[in-house]
């Protein structure tokens, strides 16, 4: 059996008969990078999936193109016994379409779900997103028994994905994990802009803003991706991955602040002077989702055995802690224009 990683916040370690084989795509990225680390703490056994395989550490293996034949997806799952998948595009710095979306995020898992059906003996744990059942917000808790309502090419690329592993893997061993925002030591992506934001020496117009949003610590998404590979209970089914406490834009500033040595500098200021500053710099839309909520329920995948973090903004703080002087740098233009800086989740 597969291992919950070590430490005391996710479990102790038990008797582990085998060493298990898990293929991991995406392992150099930001939540790959931490998963690869306690699953190998772990005692199993780790190969990592590349473009471009380089030696050092986990074995790699190169990960094929979509237009590849099926062998060559099954080739890389010789002797595998379980396939997380993490591979993505998501934080894209150029503007990629919809099509470009679709093959990276849909076909490429729907191949590689194809062959895992017929290779591997264990699990096939895919990390959608919460973008794939809504947009960057929502009225009311997000659960799993909402219509999924994507709002984005992303997001309609992960649902496509979701329909494509469970028409592929009839046996249902597999578990679809759709996490909120991730946050963790050199997070990317709208959390890196969210610390670049906290990191500006000025006191910043949050404090007031009402729109609150679920997070999940990195640490809780490796629990639940250990969880899903070993829990029957998750199998063929699709789980909301959040903390408990949803923060306020605001609380999460503050305690990345805190974490930085550095008090919060929050204050507020009346909603029509924001709306005044959004018009001016054409943030109008992204200034309404300050004042909304994306709040998701993870009750579901609790049930089956996981825990949620409940102390979000003390895992924030001491994240904060680790912080970079480079990552603090500012630029001037940052400092003229920080709403600018806010992450597009938040805008």
């Amino acid at each position: 059996m597969l291992e919950n990683p070590v430490g005391e916040e996710f479990g102790g370690v038990s008797t582990r008969k085998r060493q298990n084989v898990v293929l991991v795509t995406g392992a150099s990225g930001f939540i790959g990078t931490e998963l690869v680390k306690q699953l190998e703490a772990a005692g199993n056994r780790v190969i990592c999936t590349s473009r471009e395989p380089s030696g050092g550490g986990s074995p790699y293996v190169r990960l094929p193109y979509t237009d590849e034949p099926a062998s060559a997806f099954e080739n890389i799952l010789e002797n595998v016994d379980h396939v997380v998948h993490l591979a993505a595009i998501h934080h894209a710095k150029r503007a990629v379409s919809a099509e470009e979306y679709y093959a990276a995020n849909c076909l490429l898992t729907g191949r590689l779900a194809t062959a895992a059906h017929k290779k591997i003996s264990g699990k096939f744990v895919f990390t959608s997103s919460i973008r794939a059942q809504c947009g960057s917000v929502f009225d009311g808790v997000l659960r799993e028994s909402d219509p999924p309502q994507p709002t984005d090419d992303y997001g309609r690329a992960k649902l496509a994905a979701e329909v494509e592993i469970a028409a592929a893997m009839p046996r249902r061993n597999y578990t679809i994990l759709r996490p909120v925002l991730v946050y963790g030591p050199n997070a990317t992506g709208n959390l890196a802009k969210l610390t670049r934001l906290a990191a500006l020496p000025i006191p910043l117009p949050l404090k007031s803003l009402p729109g609150k949003r679920s997070l999940l610590d990195l640490g809780a998404l490796c629990a639940a991706i250990f969880h899903s590979l070993q829990e029957p209970k998750t199998d063929g089914e699709t789980f909301i991955v959040a903390d408990n406490s949803p923060l306020r834009l605001g609380e999460i500033v503050a305690a990345m602040r805190r974490g930085m040595g550095h008090s919060p500098r929050l204050f507020s200021v009346p909603e029509a002077f924001l709306s005044i500053a959004a018009k001016m710099t054409a943030q109008t839309d992204r200034k309404q989702r300050l004042y909304k909520d994306l709040v998701a329920s993870s009750a579901k995948l609790q049930s089956t055995g996981w825990e949620a973090v409940d102390d979000s903004m003390r895992r924030i703080e001491e994240v904060s802690t680790t912080v970079t002087s480079a990552q603090r740098a500012i630029s001037s233009l940052a400092a003229r224009y920080p709403f600018l800086l806010l992450p597009r989740d938040f805008r």
